[in-house]
C-alpha cells in the first residue's frame, strides 16, 4: 500500500510533475486504505472493500484477471440494490498546483444492467461535482481499462479536495465496479505510460510476430512520435509516428518483428525512451515485458467451454442449446462440459472451484471467467480461440472394460519453457442423461414463446417434466482434481518432451459408459487456464448385466454391513466408489466358484448413494447401494 500526500509547492520544486497521492490497495486485508471512506445505500453488506480476484469472487463478485488487491464493490456480495455506493480518497492539498489529473485503472461490469460509474470531486467541502462519466463501448467489458480525468478548474490551488467514485446498479442485477493503481498528479507534459505489451505467447518457427505496446498518453502535450525498443539481448529501437490525444490510449506495433528459427522462449523487455523526440517527463511508467515461445511443430487447439447450469435456472435452457449447436457445428475443436449447480447432477467440486457468480454462466478455457452465454457469444468466444498458439498437443488414450476405465493422458511439447508449471487433468462427462424425480424436472423461461425461440424449448411447458428431459455434456468426476495431477508435468520442459499421467475411474451404475467422454486437459497452475484439451470417448465393451452372475446387494439400505451375492467362477475384486467416482472400499477374491454371499464393512462410510462393483476379467457388475 502506498499513500502519499505531500505539498505540492515543495514537489513542484523539485521535479518535472508533481504526484500528491498514489495508492495500490496492497497488503490491506479487506480493509480500506486509511483516510478512504465507504458510503453505501447498504451499510456493512454493500460497502467497498479491498482484495484480489480470488476475494472478490468468493464474495460473488465478478471474474476478473489478476490485478492484485484493488478496492471493489458489488451487489452480489450484499444481495442488495446499491444505487449509491461511493469511495471517497483522503483530503488533499492542491496548494500552488495546476491542471492536477486523476490516473487510475478499472473494471466497470455492466453485463447485467447498471449505470456507468462517475467520478466526483469536492473543492473546500463543498457539493460533490461529477468530473467523469465512464463511457462503455458497445459490448459488456469485464477487462481491466486506465482511466485519465481532469479535475478541473475548481481544483487548482485548493487546501481540500476529495475525490470519489460512484457506482449505481440501478436497482438492476448488475455485478460492480473494481479500481486499483490510483494516481493523482499535475501530469509532465510528454508523458508516455506503456500498460501493457501485445505479444503472441506462441508462434511457430520462422513465423513473424507482431509486437505492440498499449500507451496511454498521461501527459499534457498530445503525443505525434514515440520511440520504442524491444530487447531480447538485441536491442531494436525505432521512432513510430503516432497521434494520441491527452487521456486517450493507443495499440502501437513496432516495425520490427519478432521471428525466431529455432525453438526458444524469450523474455522480451519493450520500453519507450522518449517522447515527442524528448525525455519522457516520468520514465517510472515507461517499461513491461512480454514471453515469447516459438514452436518446432504446429499445435492445434480445442477451446474448452464449461458451462454453469441447473435444472431450477429458467434461463438455462440458452446454454443448452448453446452447447448442442457447438458440437454440431464444431465437432473437432469445441469440447463442451455443462457443470451442474443444486440439482441430481451436481459434482460439488466441480460446481464449487468453477465458482460461477450467476446462470447460466460460462468459462472458457479457464481464461475468460463467468462470462455470458448463448449461442452467438458461444462462437465468438470459440472464433476469438481457436486459433491461438499452444505449446502443446494434447491426447488421451481410454482402455479398461466394463465399469473400470483407464485414461492415459498426454502432452507433447513442441517448445522449450522453464520454470513450469502445467498439470494433466481429466473430467469425465456423459450424454443423454436422464432421471425420474422431480430434481430432474427443468425448469424452463422460454416456455410459450414470450421470449423468443429457444431451440424448440419455446413449445415445452415450465417447468419441461423430467420424462421429456434428456441432459448432455454433464460433468460426472473429476480426476486429478480441479486444478489438475500435481507432478504430473515435468519442470523443467525441453522440444520433445512429452509428459504422460495414467488415471483411473469407475464408471458407476446409475451412468452408461457408452454416452460418456474423457476430456484430457493441460492446465497452466499459475494462472489456472486450460492451455489445450482432447475428448476422447469412454466407450469400449460395455457394462455387463448383472443378470449375467444373479447379483444381489443387501440390506440396502445398509449401516453396518452390506451382503454381496453372485454366482461365482474365477477371480473378483468388489469396489465401492462414492458419487465422485473415488473407490472407499476394495476387496480381491481368488478362485471363486458356485454361489457367493460376501459381508462388507461399511459402518464407516458415510450416509449417500454409492456404486457396488464386482469385477472379473473382462466384465464388471453393477449396483447402486445406500447408506444410512
Amino acid at each position: 500500500m502506498k499513500n502519499l500526500l505531500l505539498c505540492g509547492g515543495l514537489l513542484l520544486a523539485s521535479s518535472a510533475f508533481s504526484q500528491v497521492l498514489t495508492e495500490d490497495f496492497e497488503g490491506l486485508g479487506g480493509a480500506l486504505p486509511a483516510g478512504w471512506v465507504s458510503g453505501s445505500t447498504t451499510p456493512g453488506s454493500g460497502d467497498w472493500i479491498t482484495g484480489t480476484s480470488t476475494n472478490a469472487n468468493s464474495a460473488g463478485f465478478w471474474p476478473v484477471p489478476t490485478h492484485g488487491s484493488f478496492a471493489q464493490v458489488n451487489d452480489d456480495a450484499c444481495n442488495c440494490v446499491l444505487t449509491a455506493a461511493y469511495l471517497t480518497s483522503p483530503s488533499m492539498d492542491f496548494t500552488g498546483l495546476t491542471g492536477v489529473v486523476l490516473q487510475y485503472a478499472f473494471v466497470d461490469d455492466l453485463t447485467y444492467g447498471g449505470n456507468p460509474h462517475l467520478v466526483q470531486v469536492s473543492v473546500n467541502g463543498g457539493a460533490w461535482a461529477t468530473v467523469f462519466t465512464y463511457v462503455p463501448g458497445a459490448s459488456p467489458n469485464i477487462e481491466w481499462q486506465d482511466g485519465l480525468v481532469s479535475l478541473g478548474a475548481a481544483t487548482n490551488g485548493a487546501a481540500d479536495v476529495k475525490v470519489r467514485w460512484k457506482y449505481d446498479d440501478a436497482g438492476a442485477w448488475a455485478t460492480g465496479l473494481a479500481i486499483d493503481d490510483v494516481v493523482v498528479k499535475v501530469p509532465a507534459q510528454n508523458d508516455a505510460s506503456i500498460t501493457g505489451v501485445s505479444l503472441n505467447r506462441w508462434a511457430l518457427i520462422n513465423t513473424n510476430t507482431v509486437l505492440s505496446a498499449l500507451v496511454t498518453n498521461v501527459g499534457g502535450n498530445a503525443i505525434t512520435s514515440l520511440t520504442i525498443d524491444w530487447n531480447d539481448g538485441t536491442s531494436h529501437s525505432s521512432v513510430i509516428p503516432v497521434n494520441i490525444a491527452v487521456g486517450a490510449s493507443a495499440t502501437v506495433a513496432h516495425p520490427t518483428n519478432v521471428t525466431y528459427a529455432t525453438a526458444v522462449e524469450k523474455n522480451i523487455a519493450v520500453t519507450i525512451t522518449s517522447v515527442n523526440s524528448a525525455a519522457d517527463g516520468d520514465p517510472s511508467n515507461n517499461a513491461s515485458s512480454g514471453l515469447h515461445n516459438t514452436l518446432s511443430q504446429q499445435t492445434d487447439k480445442a477451446v474448452v467451454i464449461e458451462e454453469g447450469t441447473g435444472t431450477w435456472c429458467g434461463w438455462c435452457p440458452r446454454g443448452a442449446v448453446a452447447m448442442d449447436y457447438m458440437t454440431t457445428t464444431y465437432p473437432a475443436d469445441f469440447i463442451g462440459v455443462a457443470v451442474h449447480n443444486g440439482d441430481p447432477m451436481t459434482v460439488t467440486a466441480y460446481d464449487a472451484a468453477a465458482a460461477f457468480s450467476g446462470f447460466p454462466g460460462a468459462n472458457v478455457d479457464r481464461s475468460l471467467l463467468g462470462v455470458s452465454v448463448s449461442q452467438s457469444l458461444f462462437e465468438q468466444y470459440y472464433n476469438n480461440r481457436v486459433n491461438m498458439g499452444v505449446p502443446a498437443n494434447v491426447d488421451g488414450v481410454v482402455t479398461g472394460t466394463g465399469a473400470s476405465v483407464t485414461v492415459n493422458a498426454s502432452a507433447s511439447f513442441y517448445t522449450p519453457v522453464t520454470g513450469a508449471n502445467f498439470r494433466l487433468a481429466v473430467v469425465i462427462a456423459e450424454n443423454n442423461v436422464t432421471g425420474t424425480t422431480s430434481g430432474y424436472n427443468q425448469t424452463n423461461y422460454y416456455a410459450g414463446g414470450g421470449q423468443g425461440a429457444m431451440g424448440g424449448y419455446e413449445a415445452l411447458p415450465d417447468p419441461v417434466p423430467a420424462a421429456q428431459m434428456v441432459y448432455d455434456h454433464v460433468g460426472r468426476a473429476l480426476l486429478g482434481g480441479y486444478a489438475g495431477q500435481a507432478g504430473s508435468v515435468p519442470a523443467t520442459i525441453t522440444d520433445g518432451t512429452v509428459a504422460n499421467y495414467t488415471f483411473t475411474y469407475t464408471v458407476p451404475g446409475t451412468s452408461n459408459r457408452a454416452n460418456m467422454y474423457a476430456v484430457v486437459m493441460l492446465i497452466d497452475n499459475a494462472t489456472g487456464e486450460i492451455v489445450n484439451a482432447k475428448s476422447t470417448p469412454l466407450a469400449a465393451a460395455g457394462i455387463a448385466s448383472v443378470e449375467t452372475i444373479g447379483m444381489n446387494v443387501y440390506p440396502n439400505p445398509a449401516s453396518d454391513n452390506v451382503n454381496v451375492a453372485f454366482e461365482a467362477a474365477g477371480d473378483y475384486t468388489i469396489t465401492i466408489t462414492d458419487m465422485a467416482g473415488r473407490v472407499v472400499s476394495t476387496n480381491a477374491f481368488s478362485n471363486l466358484s458356485g454361489a457367493q454371499n460376501i459381508a462388507i464393512p461399511v459402518a464407516e462410510l458415510m450416509s449417500g448413494n454409492y456404486i457396488v462393483s464386482v469385477a472379473t476379467e473382462g466384465a464388471s457388475y453393477n449396483q447402486v447401494l445406500v447408506i444410512r
